[in-house]
């Protein structure tokens, strides 16, 4: 695990390190606690809109869909 100019390395996977640098500049980390709570309530609504825009796209995908035929429909056989 290594840095070099801003970004993470560790074995082939690489990011920039700017993720972190934003959080500590947005966050504040003189306090850790209260950064992570702050962050915690952020993601927490985050999280609820996310699920929100989910359940409303799937209810209105199902609400277009066509139904099934209906089990009333009954098949009829002839026997010899």
């Amino acid at each position: 695990m290594s840095q070099t100019s801003g970004v993470y390395v560790s074995g082939d996977f690489s990011e920039p390190m700017s993720t972190r640098h934003n959080f500590a500049n947005q966050y504040g980390l003189e306090n850790p606690t209260r950064a992570m709570s702050v962050y915690a309530r952020i993601m927490h609504e985050h999280t609820k809109r996310q699920l929100s825009v989910a359940t409303d796209s799937a209810r209105r995908r199902s609400s277009s869909a066509t139904p099934p035929e209906s089990s009333s429909t009954s098949i009829s056989s002839t026997s010899s």
